[in-house]
This record gives structure tokens, C-alpha cells and sequence, in this order.
């Protein structure tokens, strides 16, 4: 049997134990109630900031913000005179507001340029509905307007509408893109219209920099294409109109009709025209060259010519090839010549066409082994990047780039092989 003072001794150690328990239970409890007394009084020493006030208040502690501005908050004297009236007031009110936002929000830049403002200057449009009819005729046009600043040295293009489409494209997406020329880069804006029809809506407006001694030698130029199923691209057309000053006072706040030009309807050139298509592959490191036709050809046409096309990298010659003889006077070739080419070789090279009447029928490797009479040149059209070319010729080549997955197709006006560079 157990000690009576080993039992007693155990229970006394674990009433001990049960009021220590107790007491450190009690002393948590009165610490937390007194920690939380303290934070109320703390938060109750802080200044009561009215809901209406229109400013940002800083607390006067002992926290050594002297160095931190601040703004007290606006007082608003009552009126000693009877005749003034609450409106009055409110509207002073509102003003003293108002400039003291501008003055505290860091986001807000004043009456400089107020963040969230348009700007309707560039999208000013005219007022008067009857300057947008459209006039007679059944060709294609674009209805558009040209405005330039010259204090900000903007252009600004809005492009409204689209007439008279063609019924097999009417279906199809229609996509305008514009285009400075001679461009400073291979940028371009494209819209693209709401609808589809005949008559198409676009309603977008485009700004273009463009200082004001350079502004009188560009052109603005609108190409339109058609977007089919198999988002293959097909030219319609486009509308040149030269940025002259006449031109440009003459059409300043005014909606321009202007008529599309296809490829059937550009001038031919005195020394002749030549239609080709060009694909760059760029995973093949391919340059591919299809001369398709002729026409406008200053000799008989019982004579035969072939064209030789060179590929020039900056100023070498890197390969020639030639096309087989053709007769007629609009002769056809239907010829595919590639080039093997390097994508970073794009912007140092281009491709010189020229139309040539040989003094001999043999075909082109035999003429190259031979000394035979030198063939006469009868045009020649370089095309290439900015580096070579202008015009036609650069918006082919840009357009080449920008669409590897098909042949760029075009027509090129001839000119005197005499007046072009030699490229060999």
C-alpha cells in the first residue's frame, strides 16, 4: 500500500499545477484587452477627415513628417452680403476644387494635355451630308478626305467609303491600305471595311508625320484588295493623289471622290510595259521571277526578244538568266527564273528586267559562248527596296516581302537602258 505523503504530496503538486494554469490563462486574457484599449486610443487621436473634403489630410504625430507637403483643406466664408446667391457659392466651390486636383494627382497633367481627352481636330469630318454624295458612274472609287497641319506637321487621311465594287469580290473582305511614296520605311496603314457589297462603309482616320519641306514631294497612295476564302489577296486597284500645296488647299475640309486605276487602265510607257510576278521564300532562301507578258514594245511585231534578268547585290552582279525568244507584238513568256538569295540580303538587293531584241535566234548559253552582235536593249525597270527603287517598282518589292505564301503580280512601265544605271 502507498505512502499516505507520497499521495497527499502528488495532489497538492497537481491543484498547483491547475491553478498556475489558471493564472497565466487570466494574465493572457487582461494583456490582450489591454493591448487593444491602447490601439483604440491611438486611432482616436487622429484628425476626423469630413467625407465631402476634396483633398488628402497627413496626421500630426510624432512621426517627423515635416518634410511631406500637404494640403489643408479649403475654408469657405459665408457671404455677409445678402445678395449673393447659393448658386454662386457652389459654383466657387467647384472651382477651388477643380484646381486643387490638378495640383495633387501625380496622374493628371493639367490643362496641358488632360489625360482621357480626344482630340477632335483629327477626326473632323464635314457637317453637311450632301458633300459625301456620290457622283455618277458605275467604275470604282473611294470617297476620302486630306487635311495637313502644318504647325504639328500632321497628315491627316480619313478614308469614308467605297463605291461600285465589282459582283465577284462582293462577297469578300475588303482591306485599303495607305501608303506614303517614296515611304521612309515598309510601314503601312491598312482599314478594313464594316460591311460587305457593293458599297462599302470604313469611317477610320489615319495620321501620318510628315515635315513640311518633304511633304509637297509624297504621294499618297490607296491600294484596295480583296480578301477571298483562301485569304488570298487580289488588287483591285488603288488612287494616287500627290500632296502638292495646291493640292492640298484645294482639298482641305472637302470629300474627295476619286476613280480607282487598274492595271488595264495605267499609261503605257514610251518604251513599253512588262507584267511579273515575284515570291520570296524565305525558309528556301528562294527568289522566284515569273515574266508573264509584254505590250506597248517599240519594234515590228515580227521581231523576236527575250528579257534578261540580273540579280544585283549592292553593286555586283550576281547572277543573270535569260527567257526564251518571244514574237508578237504583245509577246507572252510565261517564264519562271530563281534566284537563290539570303533573307538579310533583302535590303541590299534588286532585280533589274530588261527587254532585249537579240541579234541572234541561239538561246541564251549559247549567246553567253559566243561572240556575236550585242542584243539591242529596248527597256529596262529596276525593282528592289528603297536603296534602288521609287513607286510601282518599291511597293512591288515591299508587297513581295510582306506576303511569301503567293506570287505578287504587276505591271512595270520601261524606261531607256540608257537612262537607268548599268547594272553590269
Amino acid at each position: 500500500m502507498a505512502d499516505p505523503s507520497v499521495a497527499l504530496a502528488s495532489g497538492l503538486s497537481a491543484v498547483l499545477l491547475f491553478l498556475l494554469l489558471i493564472a497565466l490563462t487570466v494574465y493572457l486574457l487582461w494583456r490582450k484587452r489591454q493591448s487593444q484599449r491602447q490601439y483604440q486610443q491611438l486611432i482616436s487621436t487622429n484628425p476626423c477627415i469630413p467625407p465631402c473634403t476634396p483633398v488628402l489630410q497627413t496626421s500630426h504625430g510624432s512621426y517627423g513628417l515635416a518634410g511631406v507637403p500637404f494640403f489643408l483643406p479649403p475654408r469657405f466664408e459665408s457671404s455677409s452680403h445678402a445678395e449673393v446667391s447659393e448658386g454662386r457659392e457652389e459654383e466657387e466651390q467647384w472651382e477651388h476644387q477643380q484646381h486643387l486636383h490638378t495640383q495633387r494627382g501625380s496622374l493628371t497633367i493639367g490643362s496641358w494635355f488632360p489625360l482621357g481627352n480626344l482630340r477632335p481636330d483629327l477626326y473632323r469630318l464635314p457637317e453637311e451630308t450632301s458633300e459625301w454624295a456620290e457622283p455618277g458612274g458605275s467604275s470604282m472609287r473611294l470617297c476620302f478626305a486630306v487635311l495637313y497641319y502644318q504647325d504639328k506637321e500632321q497628315l491627316v487621311v480619313s478614308l469614308l467609303r467605297a463605291a461600285n465594287l465589282p459582283a465577284p469580290y462582293q462577297s469578300n473582305t475588303t482591306l485599303v491600305k495607305l501608303q506614303l511614296l517614296p515611304p521612309d520605311d515598309r510601314r503601312h496603314r491598312q482599314a478594313k471595311a464594316r460591311c460587305k457589297g457593293s458599297q462599302l462603309q470604313f469611317n477610320d482616320s489615319f495620321v501620318f508625320q510628315v515635315s513640311n519641306s518633304s511633304v509637297g514631294q509624297c504621294t499618297l497612295s490607296m491600294s484596295v484588295y480583296s480578301v477571298d476564302r483562301l485569304k488570298k489577296h487580289h488588287m483591285l486597284g488603288r488612287v494616287t493623289f500627290p500632296l502638292r500645296p495646291s493640292e492640298l488647299r484645294e482639298a482641305a475640309g472637302k470629300v474627295l471622290w476619286r476613280d480607282l486605276e487598274t492595271e488595264s487602265d495605267q499609261p503605257l510607257s514610251k518604251h513599253g510595259n512588262i507584267q511579273v510576278s515575284l515570291n520570296y521564300n524565305q525558309s528556301l532562301q528562294r527568289l522566284t521571277v515569273v515574266v508573264l507578258r509584254a505590250r506597248g514594245l517599240q519594234c515590228s511585231s515580227n521581231t523576236g526578244v527575250c528579257v534578261q534578268v540580273s540579280l544585283q547585290i549592292h553593286t555586283q552582279v550576281v547572277k543573270m538568266k535569260w527567257t526564251s525568244v518571244a514574237r508578237g507584238s504583245e509577246p507572252t513568256f510565261n517564264e519562271k527564273l530563281t534566284f537563290r538569295l539570303h533573307p538579310r540580303q533583302l535590303d541590299a538587293t534588286c532585280l533589274s528586267l530588261e527587254l532585249q531584241q537579240p541579234a541572234t535566234e541561239e538561246p541564251a548559253e549559247y549567246r553567253q559562248t559566243t561572240s556575236v552582235t550585242a542584243p539591242r536593249s529596248l527597256g529596262i525597270v529596276v525593282i528592289g527596296p528603297f536603296m534602288y527603287a521609287r513607286g510601282r517598282e518599291l511597293e512591288h518589292w515591299n508587297e513581295m516581302v510582306n506576303k511569301s505564301q503567293e506570287l505578287v503580280k504587276q505591271w512595270h512601265g520601261l524606261g531607256a537602258a540608257n537612262a537607268i544605271q548599268s547594272l553590269s
